[in-house]
């Protein structure tokens, strides 16, 4: 089954929702205790519980892109808005994002929206054929879906630490790994910010080099 999966089912969906059903029975043993009192056979065991897996892995994703306007807030804003507003320091400088904003606004009306720039962007990056673009979108996804594992993560650890086996740590134990989840989660939320602009500036280039060529086709 696995081999019908692609990168993004496998990256951003399997993976984040794998990862959340080994962390909750570590977090709460009686869990597993239950689920071993059902007894089913070893081949319908594993079918199932890979099924749980892409089901919490979808649902991981669904979260992670009901609260984008908030990762969006922030960064301060929408990656793709803002490198053509602005650019983006240190992945897209703010002359390129000119250039490809007047190429772009050559086939859109004078006051349109950067947002719709970026749409109109990526349908003409997908004419070319950059499977990178779709490999970055993939890895955003994939560090968008981490993200809210983390946090997941982070909270049930601080309920296991009430009512599931970390119930007995002492309080430098309980802060020093509320802190190491903060700081994971910290460092994965500048990823995903890394990969959304890796993604946003392969998007521009790529609709960039197709409006070039379709211009050079003209003369």
């Amino acid at each position: 089954m696995t081999d019908k999966l692609s990168t993004y089912d496998v990256l951003g969906i399997v993976i984040p929702g794998v990862l959340l059903l080994a962390w909750v029975p570590i977090c709460f043993p009686g869990a597993a205790e239950w689920a071993q009192m059902v007894r089913f056979p070893t081949a319908f065991s594993a079918l199932a519980l890979t099924a749980l897996a892409v089901f919490v892995g979808q649902l991981i994703q669904a979260l992670a892109s009901l609260l984008e306007p908030v990762l969006y807030w922030t960064w301060r804003g929408r990656p793709s808005d803002r490198a053509l507003s602005q650019g983006l320091k240190g992945y897209l400088p703010p002359d390129s994002a000119e250039r490809i904003n007047e190429k772009l606004c050559r086939d859109l009306p004078p006051k349109s929206d950067p947002h719709s720039r970026f749409l109109y962007a990526m349908q003409q990056a997908a004419t070319a054929d950059n499977p990178r673009v779709a490999q970055f979108n993939t890895l955003y996804a994939y560090h968008r879906a981490l993200l809210v594992l983390t946090v997941l993560g982070g909270l049930a650890l601080i309920a296991s630490m009430f009512w599931g086996s970390f119930a007995a740590w002492t309080a430098a134990q309980r802060a020093a790994a509320i802190v190491s989840s903060l700081l994971l989660a910290l460092l994965i939320w500048y990823r995903a910010w890394q990969r959304a602009c890796y993604y946003v500036r392969e998007v521009l280039l790529t609709a960039e080099r197709a409006l070039d060529s379709r211009e050079s086709a003209k003369e």
